[in-house]
C-alpha cells in the first residue's frame, strides 16, 4: 500500500467514525452522556501528561486486546547493537532517579520502544527473541537483518529513500509476522512508531501493507530557550523554579538544579527525543534566533555534544542559532575580529566561521549548520557594512559548505526605510536577489546550501494571514517554511487553540504560481513550493518554532501537545488533514472511547476559528498589547509605528482595515496575477482576509447581507460563544478523563472564556469610539423572553447578566423564550422563585466552525412604582 493508500485507509476509518458525529457532539454539549466509570487501563488520576502521546496504556476493549495478543507474540530486531551511533561524551549518564535510559543505536531505540509500547498496550511483556518465532514483529534494514533481507525484496524498499518505511503482514514457513523495514535504521525507527500509533488508535494490525515516505527532507524545530516560552515550570509558564529558566534543556541552571546541567541527561530530554522521532522530526536548533554566542563557546559545545549524543539514536541532529557579529565577541579572544572584518566575502570572516564550524563538527560529527536572524529587530547583519542578505548568507554558506553544513537565513525583516507597508519589505529585499542573473546565465544569487526560512504569512504568526507572497516568487532559491508551534499570538499556555487547521489552510493555499511562459503550474500550492515539486527544487525543509519547556507536561497546556504532534505529522506529509491528525492525537493522548474522542476533536477543530473570531475577525491583524502579545490593546501606539496595533487597524470614522490594494500600498502586486486581482478587489477578496487588504466602510454590505459593523460584532460574539461551549463540553468529560488533567484543563478553559470576553469587549468598545454605532443585538444566539405577558429583548450578548424589572403582582417565571434563530435550542436552567430573583436560560446553536453556547442570566428586580 502506498503512502496515499495509507492516508485513504485513515480517511475511511475517520469517515465511519464521524457518521452521526453531529448528534454525538450535541449530546456532549448538554452533558447527557452516560457517566461511566473509567475503563480498565485508563490513566491514573494523578497523571501529569509527561509522556506526551507515548504513554501506551493497556487496550481497554477485551476483544481487541485478545486479537492484538493473538497477533503480536514476540519482538525480533537482529543485530540491534551492531551499528553504534557516535558518542563524544565518554561518561554520558542519566540524572539520578531517572526512569528513561540511554541507548547506543537506533535499532536499540526501536527495539526498546516496541518492548515498552507492546508491553503497555497488551498489558503484559512481549519478549525480545532471536530467530523467526511465530507472531513476531520484525524490525530492521536489509543491511542489519538477514531476516528482513529474506522477507522484503530490495525492490520494494528502493522507492522509500532514506526515511521512508514499510509495514507488512506476511506468512512464511508457517510463521505469521509483521515486518517493519526501511533502507536505514532511522527509517525502521519511524516505521516502529507508526506501527505503535496504529495500535494506540485501535486500528487493525492484520493484513497490513503500508508504506510512507516523507514529502519534505528536513523537518526541523527551532527551539527558543529565552523567548516565547510558555511551558516553564512556574504559573506564568516561563520557568524560574529550582534554578531553571523554564527551558527544556539545562545549560546554566543554578541553585538546586545546578548539578543537573548538561552533560547530565534528564528524562524529559529522552521523552522529547522519542516524541520528535515518533512524528519524523529530524533536526533541532537548540537556541533562540536572537542568539547568545555562549552556544559557540568551547564549554557550551561540550554540553551540546552530550545532548547530541543522547538524541542521535532517534535520528535528531543539532544546529545552533548564531549572531552574525559573533566574531567580535570578547569571549572568543584572541580569535576575534573587528567590526570592519565582518565583510561576508573576506577571508577573515569566512575563516572565523569555518573554525567555529569545525570545532562544533569535531564534537558533533552530524552537526547541521547555523540558523541566522540578521538585520532584523536590532540583530546585526551584512547590511551594517553595506552588503545585502544574499552577500551575508553566501559568505557564511561558503564558510561551512566544505563541512557539508547548511545556512538557514530567516526572511523576517522589515526595515522601515524599504517601504511604508511592513508587509512589503521582505519581498522587496529578497526578491531581487532571487531574480539576479548570474555569469552562467542562471538566475538567483543564493548559494545551494542556503535555505531562506520564511514565516507562513507576511506579518508575524497571526492566527490567520494570507500565505506569504515569497512562496512561489523565490523560484530560484531553496526555501523553508517556518511555522510557530509555541503560541505567541494564539493563546500562549492559557487558550486552547489547535493549530492544525491554520497550517493545513496555509499549506493547501493556492499560490497560482506560473511558469516562464505565464501558464499556471500544475503543482502550485504552498505545500508544493515547500516540498520542491512546484518548481523543481531537489531539497526541501520545514521548520517549527518549538513549544517544549520544563513543565511537567513539557508544553504548558495539555492541548498544546497536539500542536507539536500536528507539526510533525504535517512536516512528514503536508497533505494530511487536520481533523484526522486531531483524532489520532486524541486517541493516543486522552481516550479511545468514541464519546470522548468525538467531543475533544470537536473542541479542537473549531478552536482556531473561534480565536480568530474573538481576537482578529475579518482580517484585522496584530491587535495585541506589546507587553506580552497575549491580551488586547487596539489603541496602543508605540515609538515604532509598525509595532503598533493602530498601524494595522487604521480605525477612523469611515471604517477599519489597512488598504493594501492597488490604490493603497500596492502590497497585492507581490502575489501572482490571479491572487493579486482577487485580493486587490474588495468585491472578490475572501471576507476572512477583508481587512488585510482593504479599509472597509462601517456600513458596507457583506455577502451574507449584514453590514460590516454588524458582522464584525457578530464574529466577536461567535468566538466567545464557542469558548463557552468548549467549557461545558469539557465538563461533560469528567467521568471519562483522568482527574489531574481534567482539573488542569478545566481551569485553563475558565481563564480562556474570561479572556476571550475581554478581547471582544475591548475591541468593540474601541471601534465604537470611531463609528459611534450601538452594539447590534441580533447576535448568533440572540433571544427575547416573555415574562408577565411582556416580550423583552434587545440583549447585548456580551453582558454577563441583565437586569429585568418585574411589576408588582407579576409572576417572576419566564413563560417563553423566543430565539431569533429557530434552529437553536433553548433551555431554562433556573427560574426565579420570587423578586428579587434570578433566571438562567441556556441557548445552544452552531456556527460555520462549530457549536455555540450562551447562558443568559436575568436578575429580576422590582419595577419602580
Amino acid at each position: 500500500m502506498s503512502l496515499s493508500d495509507e492516508n485513504e485507509q485513515s480517511r475511511l476509518r475517520r469517515r465511519s467514525f464521524l457518521i452521526g458525529s453531529g448528534a454525538a457532539v450535541a449530546t456532549s454539549m448538554f452533558g447527557a452522556a452516560p457517566a461511566q466509570a473509567a475503563p480498565p487501563g485508563a490513566f491514573p488520576g494523578d497523571y501529569d501528561g509527561s509522556d506526551l502521546w507515548l504513554r501506551y496504556e493497556r487496550v481497554a476493549d477485551p476483544g481487541l486486546l485478545a486479537r492484538y495478543r493473538a497477533t503480536l507474540g514476540a519482538i525480533v530486531v537482529e543485530n540491534a547493537e551492531q551499528t553504534l551511533v557516535h558518542r563524544h561524551t565518554a561518561d554520558l549518564s542519566m540524572a539520578p532517579g531517572s526512569t528513561e535510559h540511554l541507548v547506543r543505536s537506533t535499532l536499540a531505540a526501536a527495539r526498546d520502544e516496541l518492548a515498552r509500547g507492546l508491553g503497555g498496550l497488551l498489558g503484559r511483556p512481549v519478549p525480545v527473541r532471536g530467530g523467526f518465532p511465530d507472531r513476531a514483529v520484525v524490525v530492521g534494514t536489509p543491511d542489519s537483518s538477514p531476516l528482513v533481507r529474506r522477507l522484503v525484496p530490495r525492490r520494494d524498499l528502493a522507492p522509500l529513500g532514506t526515511d521512508g518505511y514499510l509495514v507488512r503482514s506476511l506468512s512464511r514457513d508457517g510463521h505469521r509476522a509483521v515486518v517493519i523495514a526501511g533502507n536505514t535504521e532511522v527509517a525502521a525507527l519511524y516505521g516502529t512508531f507508526a506501527f505503535l500509533r496504529r495500535l494506540q488508535a485501535q486500528q487493525p494490525v492484520n493484513g497490513l501493507d503500508l508504506s510512507s515516505v516523507p514529502r519534505i527532507n528536513h523537518r526541523y524545530l527551532n527551539y527558543w530557550e529565552t523567548e516565547r516560552l510558555y511551558a516553564g515550570n512556574n504559573p506564568a509558564g516561563t520557568g524560574g523554579l529550582n534554578g531553571e529558566n523554564g527551558a527544556i534543556f539545562d545549560f546554566t541552571a543554578t541553585g538546586a538544579s545546578a548539578g543537573l546541567n548538561l552533560p547530565v541527561i534528564l528524562d524529559r530530554y529522552l521523552v522529547a527525543a522519542r516524541a520528535m522521532a515518533s512524528v519524523g522530526i529530524n533536526g533541532l536548533t537548540i537556541n533562540n534566533v536572537n542568539a547568545n554566542s555562549f552556544y559557540l563557546t568551547p564549554a557550551a559545545i561540550e554540553q551540546e555534544a552530550a545532548l547530541a549524543d543522547a538524541l542521535r539514536p532517534y535520528g535528531i541532529k543539532l544546529a545552533v542559532s548564531i549572531n552574525y557579529a559573533a566574531p567580535t565577541d570578547a569571549r572568543f579572544a584572541p580569535d576575534t575580529l573587528t567590526r570592519e572584518q565582518l565583510d561576508p566575502y573576506s577571508a577573515e570572516f569566512q575563516g572565523w566561521w569555518t573554525r567555529r564550524a569545525r570545532q562544533l563538527q569535531a564534537a558533533i560529527p552530524d552537526f547541521m549548520g547555523f540558523t541566522v536572524k540578521a538585520n532584523s529587530e536590532g540583530q546585526p547583519g551584512p547590511q551594517d557594512l553595506g552588503y545585502d542578505h544574499g552577500d551575508g548568507a553566501n559568505g557564511m554558506a561558503a564558510a561551512v559548505a566544505p563541512l557539508g553544513m547548511r545556512i538557514f537565513w530567516r526572511t523576517f525583516v522589515y526595515n522601515a526605510d524599504v517601504d511604508a507597508d511592513r508587509l512589503k519589505r521582505a519581498y522587496l529585499e529578497f526578491g531581487p536577489i532571487d531574480e539576479e542573473v548570474q555569469p552562467d546565465g542562471t538566475k538567483g544569487r543564493f548559494a545551494a546550501n542556503v535555505f531562506l526560512q520564511t514565516k507562513n504569512g507576511p506579518l508575524d504568526y497571526q492566527a490567520r494571514e494570507p500565505a506569504n507572497p515569497l512562496f512561489g516568487r523565490m523560484e530560484h532559491t531553496n526555501q523553508a517554511i517556518e511555522l510557530q508551534v509555541t503560541q505567541e499570538y494564539t493563546g500562549q499556555n492559557t487558550m486552547l487553540c489547535y493549530l492544525g487547521p491554520l497550517w493545513e489552510e496555509v499549506l493547501k493555499s493556492d499560490t497560482f504560481a506560473t511558469g516562464e511562459h505565464g501558464r499556471l503550474l500544475a503543482k502550485r500550492l504552498v505545500g508544493h513550493v515547500v516540498d520542491g515539486t512546484a518548481q523543481g527544487h531537489p531539497d526541501s525543509a520545514i521548520v517549527g518554532v518549538a513549544n517544549f519547556g520544563n513543565a511537567d507536561d513539557l508544553t504548558g497546556h495539555h492541548f498544546a501537545q497536539a500542536n507539536l504532534y500536528a507539526f510533525g505529522r504535517l512536516a512528514w506529509d503536508w497533505t494530511l488533514d487536520a481533523r484526522g491528525i486531531a483524532e489520532d492525537w486524541v486517541r493516543l493522548t486522552w481516550s479511545n472511547r468514541d464519546f470522548a474522542v468525538r467531543t475533544i476533536v470537536a473542541m479542537m477543530m473549531g478552536s482556531r476559528e473561534a480565536l480568530v473570531s474573538y481576537q482578529t475577525p475579518l482580517g484585522v491583524a496584530h491587535q495585541f498589547r506589546s507587553s506580552d502579545h497575549y491580551g488586547p490593546n487596539p489603541a496602543e501606539r508605540l515609538a515604532r509605528d509598525d509595532w503598533s496595533p493602530v498601524y494595522y487597524n487604521r480605525a477612523d470614522r469611515t471604517g477599519l482595515g489597512y488598504d493594501r490594494s492597488p490604490t493603497g500600498s500596492g502590497f497585492t502586486a507581490q502575489y501572482f496575477p490571479v491572487l493579486a486581482a482577487r485580493y486587490g478587489d474588495i468585491e472578490t477578496v475572501p471576507e476572512n482576509l477583508l481587512m488585510w487588504f482593504h479599509h472597509v466602510p462601517w456600513d458596507r454590505r457583506l455577502r451574507n447581507g449584514r453590514i460590516f459593523w454588524d458582522e464584525l460584532v457578530y464574529r466577536y460574539q461567535t468566538g466567545v460563544h464557542y469558548v463557552s461551549w468548549m467549557r461545558r463540553a469539557w465538563d461533560s468529560l469528567e467521568p471519562h478523563v483522568d482527574a489531574r488533567r481534567f482539573t488542569e484543563v478545566k481551569a485553563k478553559l475558565a481563564a480562556h472564556e474570561a479572556d476571550a470576553g475581554t478581547w471582544r469587549d475591548t475591541c468593540v468598545r474601541y471601534w465604537q469610539e470611531f463609528n459611534g454605532l450601538p452594539v447590534p443585538t441580533a447576535g448568533p444566539l440572540s433571544i427575547a423572553i416573555v415574562l408577565g405577558g411582556r416580550t423583552i429583548g434587545g440583549f447585548d450578548a456580551g453582558a454577563a447578566s441583565y437586569t429585568v424589572p418585574v411589576a408588582a403582582g407579576t409572576s417572576p417565571k419566564l413563560t417563553k423564550v423566543l430565539p431569533a434563530d429557530p434552529a437553536v435550542k433553548c433551555e431554562i436552567l433556573e427560574q426565579a422563585q420570587g423578586v428579587p430573583g434570578r433566571a438562567v436560560v441556556r441557548i445552544t446553536g452552531s456556527s460555520f466552525f462549530g457549536p455555540l453556547l450562551k447562558d443568559y442570566v436575568f436578575e429580576l428586580v422590582a419595577a419602580p412604582r
